[in-house]
C-alpha cells in the first residue's frame, strides 16, 4: 500500500525571501509607471484612518492596491511575471529553498500559503514548483478596480488560511514554515514548526521549534522610498 504523502506548508513574505512583497510590488509598478505615484493621495489619508481603527486590515489592503487602478488585467499579469522573475526569485533565501527542494525530492506535497495577492503569489509559486499555491484572491476584472473585492472568507491571513487550506483538503500538515506570529493558526495544524529568522515573540509561542537563520538582509532603502518607487 502506498504511503500517504507528507505535507509541507510555506508562508511567503519574510519566509522565502526578505521584505514585504506588497511593498516591493508597489515600488516595482511605480518605478515603471511614475505617474501612478498619484495614488499616494488616497493611501496616506486612508493610512491615517487605519491607524485610528476606522478601517480594518482588509479594507486598507484593498485600498493600498489602488496604485494599479484601471490597469488592464493583461498588463497586470505581465507586470507580475516580470516582478517575480526579476525581483522575487533572485531574493529567495538559499537556506529555505534547500528545504523546499528536499521536500520536493522526497515527494512531499508542498503548499505555498500567503496573505499576499494571488496576482504575484501564483506565478512565484509556480516558478518554484509548489504543488499548490494559495494567496489572497480577488474577484475577476478586466481592469483593476479602485479597491478590488476579496471573496469570502477574506484576506488569506490567520484563521482564514485554515479555511482555504481545508477547502484544498488540508486539515493536518507535517511541516509549517513561517517567520510570523500571524501564522500561529497555520502552525497549529502542523506536526513540526520551522521558524525563519523568528522574533522573540514567535520563539516563545513555539517552544522546541526548529529555527533557520539567514544572513541579514541589507536594508539600503526605506519603506517610503520603496513605496514611492524611487531608484535603488
Amino acid at each position: 500500500m502506498r504511503a500517504e504523502r507528507k505535507v509541507a506548508l510555506f508562508d511567503m513574505d519574510g519566509t522565502l525571501f526578505p521584505v514585504d512583497s506588497q511593498l516591493r510590488f508597489a515600488g516595482w509598478v511605480l518605478r515603471r509607471n511614475g505617474w501612478r505615484r498619484l495614488y499616494l493621495g488616497a493611501v496616506v489619508p486612508c493610512g491615517i484612518l487605519r491607524a485610528l481603527h476606522v478601517l480594518n486590515t482588509e479594507q486598507m489592503k484593498r485600498i493600498f492596491l489602488c496604485y494599479a487602478w484601471r490597469m488592464p488585467a493583461e498588463q497586470l499579469r505581465a507586470e507580475c511575471e516580470d516582478f517575480v522573475r526579476q525581483e522575487l526569485l533572485p531574493a529567495v533565501f538559499p537556506e529555505v529553498l534547500a528545504r523546499l527542494r528536499s521536500h520536493q525530492q522526497t515527494g512531499d506535497r508542498t503548499v505555498l500559503c500567503s496573505a499576499s495577492p494571488e496576482w504575484w503569489t501564483r506565478p512565484f509559486g509556480r516558478a518554484l514548483g509548489f504543488d499548490e499555491v494559495i494567496g489572497t484572491p480577488f474577484e475577476p476584472f478586466e481592469r483593476v478596480p479602485f479597491a478590488p473585492r476579496i471573496p469570502s472568507p477574506g484576506n488569506n491571513k490567520g484563521e482564514n488560511k485554515l479555511l482555504r487550506l481545508a477547502a484544498a483538503g488540508i486539515r493536518r500538515a507535517d511541516y509549517g514554515y513561517t517567520d510570523s506570529t500571524a501564522d500561529l493558526p497555520m502552525l497549529s495544524i502542523c506536526s513540526r514548526a520551522v521558524l525563519v529568522n523568528p522574533s522573540p515573540g514567535l520563539l516563545r509561542a513555539c517552544p522546541g521549534a526548529e529555527v533557520i537563520e539567514t544572513p541579514p538582509y541589507p536594508r539600503r532603502r526605506t519603506a517610503l522610498s520603496a513605496l514611492l518607487g524611487l531608484p535603488r
